[in-house]
């Protein structure tokens, strides 16, 4: 079965921090209409594990905040509030407008239908190995699921086949006048998005995930899945040290990983190799190159880098690591065997954002480094520690 192509950089919609001093942010919701408090909403930094919920006055502190970021303010009865900071102090009273009761758009309701449809965007979105199969989401009923479809004709050249389509008692297929051909919806690909914020449990990793996913798809034709929201990675309480072995695990080698080396311009010292890779016009042979992504890496304000002239270009990225998935010095490469990911670009500028995330979906990724589900996602102020 091919590889999908998963879009790992688009885990962050609105994610932009910076490595600046440490402030507190205080403030307190508000309902817009009543002016009465709050309580319970989740107030975040986006993509961090910096967040906390309100208390019964709607009030809240956040410390320890590096600023620029983006506060983000959630609660399934309202609509979400974003907030775009970049200097420290109270933030006062911030107002939150009721959240529609009335979903519209096309939605998967039928119960068999929707356990199959939920089962697949578990697997979609969660993956498929160990750690995919520990991962839960603890509260699916605020997902809402939609598909497009495109009419498919098959021709009835037999009275077999013709019986086998007449027991399917499909309402939604079509025969033509003459009974010579039979059309039917076949689904393009998978929709979702969330009312309210989504709960993960990544219990390998030590984090509750409380993620508001804007979109996601998952293209049939491309196998192509992408998503974006916001997200909060709440620390479980007790930090144990296989949790600080895993996210170590999940750190080396990531797409996280090989940004931060990317932009700290030390993509060797970290056990990675970039090669440019193209198409031989004469034999279709692939041509690879090594390649010095360095040159093509523009730095920004508020801690964002660009990557630019780049459209149409394939790169192979090589990491070369120990058993434990730590990365080796150049020294020893040539008896290791790297693992593999393609990085495929799709525009003349690309933004990587402050804490090793890709703000940007013209990036995708494939082999190593794209087949990370949601599973192994780590926020944007994680801290390698010893294990």
């Amino acid at each position: 079965m091919p590889k999908r192509y998963v879009n790992v950089i688009a885990l962050c919609l609105l994610l932009c921090t910076c490595v600046r001093a440490q402030n507190n942010l205080t403030g307190r919701i508000l309902d817009m209409v009543t002016k009465e408090p709050v309580p319970f909403a989740t107030v975040y930094l986006d993509g961090t594990s910096i967040g906390e919920t309100t208390n019964d006055e709607g009030a809240f502190v956040l410390k320890g905040v590096r600023l620029p970021a983006t506060l983000v303010v959630s609660h399934l009865s309202y609509e979400t509030k974003y907030l775009e900071l970049t200097k420290p102090g109270p933030l006062g009273d911030l107002l939150l407008s009721p959240r529609d009761a009335v979903i519209s758009g096309v939605e998967v309701t039928e119960k068999n239908l929707r356990e199959e449809t939920l089962a697949e965007f578990t697997r979609l979105l969660l993956g498929t190995d160990e750690w995919a199969e520990g991962a839960t989401i603890l509260n699916d009923e605020v997902l809402v699921f939609d598909r497009d479809y495109t009419y498919k004709t098959v021709r009835v050249r037999s009275e077999l086949i013709r019986k086998r389509l007449l027991k399917k008692n499909r309402s939604d297929a079509k025969w033509s006048l003459d009974g010579s051909e039979y059309s039917y919806p076949n689904p393009d690909n998978l929709k979702a998005k969330s009312q309210g914020i989504m709960k993960v449990s990544l219990p390998h990793l030590g984090y509750t995930l409380r993620m508001d996913l804007n979109s996601f798809v998952s293209d049939y034709e491309t196998r192509y899945t992408s998503y974006l929201g916001t997200f909060y990675f709440q620390e479980d309480n007790p930090i144990t040290s296989r949790h600080i072995r895993n996210r170590n695990r999940a750190y080396y080698g990531s797409g996280m990983h090989f940004a931060r080396a990317l932009m700290a311009g030390k993509l060797e010292e970290n056990g990675f190799q970039a090669y440019s890779v193209s198409r031989n016009q004469a034999n279709g042979q692939e041509v690879i190159a090594e390649a010095d992504l360095s040159k093509f890496l523009i730095k920004g304000k508020d801690g964002i880098s660009y990557l630019v002239g780049l459209k149409d270009r394939e790169f192979a990225i090589l990491y070369y690591a120990d058993s434990r998935s730590r990365p080796l010095p150049r020294a020893k490469w040539k008896r290791a065997q790297p693992v593999q990911s393609r990085m495929i670009v799709q525009a003349n500028k690309c933004a990587l954002l402050d804490g090793g995330i890709f703000g940007d979906t013209h990036l995708i990724f494939t082999g190593n480094i794209g087949a990370r589900s949601l599973a192994w996602a780590l926020p944007a102020d994680f801290v390698l520690q010893a294990d």
